[in-house]
């Protein structure tokens, strides 16, 4: 039996309005299912990025060299009075590099620290870092006090490589643009280089290289920190330290040793205000992975990166 066709020339004023309310009350019950899918996802986003543990587990282990060649090349190739005519803000943010990355032939382990210095944390955790002879990598943020400034110079006089991860650290602000982007980046890595005499020459997004907050433009953002010559380093391990202000130096310790696999691992901590726990699971973390049979070593622009697969 065929469904009768609708006659809409011959519809009523009510059956119209019976039509509309329908579509009206479908379309409400659509938006209101996006939105509430939306918020919850996120919600979502939202506490990875405050824990800083938004890692694809499909993450790659190296930037491709056919990818950069075709990043650089498609940036080159712009014409920078159109869209991307931040290639020519800072002409001084560039440094050289060939992007030849080297694979360690032993198992390595690089201890890396996020959004010092501080003077209660940092110092400790140098402490233990000469204690035991590591060398380690700190992505530092902007401080402009007198202490900060000496932690800036101990960082690199002991042997430690200083880098590059944000002026502000506000998320919303940094990742609104490639040129906000690019201004934070050169505040953070003109301080470092007026303090320390070092010139960054690597540095870690604030996040991660791919997270909420710059979801629409990160491919354009690591293109052009890639044509200026520097290298992103992501991370393999975290050591869940910005899960929360009650985490435990053994949570912390555990992290790390329970998941610290590969034979080259990029391990996440922090040395920022309210890391102490972080300085106490240092001795028992550098004991354990020494027992596990790594050695440590600070990154410099020729270790092969850690970089989020998008």
């Amino acid at each position: 039996m065929r469904n009768p066709k609708i006659d809409f020339k011959n519809m009523t004023v009510k059956q119209w309005k019976q039509i509309i309310t329908i579509c009206v009350i479908t379309l409400i019950t659509i938006l209101l299912f996006l939105a509430i899918f939306n918020g919850v996802r996120y919600a979502h986003y939202k506490k990875l990025i405050k824990n800083e543990q938004l890692v694809n587990t499909e993450s790659y282990d190296n930037l491709d060299s056919q990818e950069i060649s075709r990043l650089i090349k498609f940036l080159g190739s712009a014409d920078p009075n159109e869209s991307l005519s931040y290639q020519k803000s800072y002409p001084d943010l560039y440094v050289e590099n060939d992007f030849n990355f080297v694979k360690s032939e032993d198992n390595v382990v690089y201890l890396t620290f996020d959004d010092g210095p501080n003077v209660n944390v940092t110092p400790r955790v140098l402490d233990v870092l000469k204690q035991y002879d590591v060398k380690a990598t700190f992505f530092v943020i902007y401080k402009e006090g007198e202490a900060e400034e000496a932690l800036y110079k101990r960082i690199v006089d002991e042997g430690h490589t200083i880098a590059v991860h944000t002026s502000s650290h506000s998320y919303n602000a940094i990742y609104s643009s490639v040129d906000a982007y690019l201004a934070d980046f050169e505040k953070i890595s003109s301080k470092i280089e007026s303090v320390t005499g070092v010139k960054p020459e690597i540095f870690r997004f604030p996040g991660g290289s791919i997270n909420s907050y710059n979801v629409g433009l990160y491919q354009e953002l690591i293109a052009e920190m890639l044509r200026r010559g520097y290298v992103y380093y992501d991370w393999h391990v975290s050591s869940g330290d910005a899960s929360g202000p009650s985490v435990s130096a053994d949570k912390i310790k555990n992290n790390v040793l329970n998941t610290t696999k590969d034979k080259e691992a990029i391990v996440l901590m922090h040395d920022g205000p309210g890391h102490g726990a972080t300085a106490d699971a240092l001795p028992g973390i550098i004991e354990g992975l020494k027992s596990k049979g790594y050695r440590f070593a600070a990154l410099d622009n020729s270790v092969t990166p850690s970089c989020f697969g998008y």
